[in-house]
C-alpha cells in the first residue's frame, strides 16, 4: 500500500471516529465522512463500502495491536486459550480507558450488522489460532462461545458505563472470559479458574501504555 493511500485511510479513520463522537453513530452519514475527509464519496467508497467498515476497521485494528504486544512480550502462540484470555483483558481494559471509544462500542453495539460482524471477527480470529496448535475445538463451540460471551460482554459493559451495576471492571473480565472459556467444552471449571487468574496477572504486567499509544491513528482528536 503507497504512503499517499495510507495517510487518506488514516484520514478517514480520524475523521470518522470524531464525527462519531460528535453526531453519534447511527447520525453519522457517509457525505459527512466524505466532506470531513476532504475527498469525495467516490474516493470514499474506494476504501470503505459503508460506514460499518470504518468501525469494523476500529475493531480489528484493536485486536491486532494486542496480539502484536502479546508476541512482542514472547508469550507462546501455542497457548491459545491463554492468548485468548490476555486478548479480552486487554481490550476490554482498551475500551473501558478511552472514554470516547467506550462511548462509541455502547453505541454501535445495539446496531444489528455491527455486532453480528464483530462476532465474526473474533470467530475468525480464534478459528486461526486454533489451526496453529493442538486444541481440537468445535466450531459450533467457537460460534457459542464468542456469540454468549459477546453477549454477556456488551450488557455487562453497557450496565458498568451507565453506573447501573456496582461490579468492578476485573469482575466484568472474569466473568466474560470464565463464560467463553467454558463453553469451548475443552477444559474444566478448575483449569478456567486457573487460566482466567493468569491472563489477568499477564495483562496487568504487560505495557498497556504502549498499547494504548498505538491507536493514535484513531484515538487522538484532529
Amino acid at each position: 500500500m503507497s504512503n499517499k493511500k495510507i495517510d487518506i485511510e488514516e484520514q478517514i479513520i480520524k475523521k470518522s471516529f470524531n464525527l462519531f463522537l460528535v453526531n453519534g453513530y447511527e447520525k453519522t452519514t457517509i457525505r459527512q465522512i466524505a466532506d470531513a475527509a476532504g475527498i469525495g464519496r467516490g474516493h470514499l467508497y474506494y476504501y470503505f463500502k459503508k460506514k460499518e467498515d470504518i468501525l469494523l476497521y476500529i475493531y480489528k485494528t484493536i485486536f491486532n495491536k494486542i496480539y502484536e504486544l502479546i508476541s512482542n512480550h514472547h508469550m507462546n502462540d501455542t497457548e491459545l486459550l491463554l492468548n485468548y484470555a490476555v486478548t479480552q483483558c486487554l481490550y476490554t481494559y482498551t475500551i473501558v480507558r478511552y472514554e470516547s471509544l467506550f462511548r462509541i462500542y455502547i453505541e454501535a453495539s445495539t446496531v444489528p450488522i455491527i455486532r453480528k460482524e464483530y462476532v465474526n471477527i473474533l470467530v475468525d480470529l480464534f478459528k486461526k489460532k486454533a489451526l496453529e496448535t493442538h486444541y481440537n475445538v468445535a466450531e459450533k463451540d467457537i460460534y457459542i462461545s464468542v456469540t454468549v460471551g459477546c453477549s454477556g460482554e456488551e450488557e455487562l459493559l453497557r450496565r458498568y458505563y451507565n453506573r447501573d451495576i456496582q461490579l468492578e471492571i476485573e469482575d466484568i473480565i472474569k466473568s466474560v472470559i470464565s463464560t467463553r472459556l467454558i463453553l469451548l467444552n475443552i477444559i474444566d471449571k478448575e483449569q478456567v479458574d486457573q487460566i482466567v487468574s493468569n491472563a489477568i496477572d499477564i495483562s496487568n504486567k504487560l505495557n498497556i501504555g504502549e498499547l494504548l499509544e498505538s491507536f493514535d491513528i484513531f484515538l487522538n482528536k484532529v
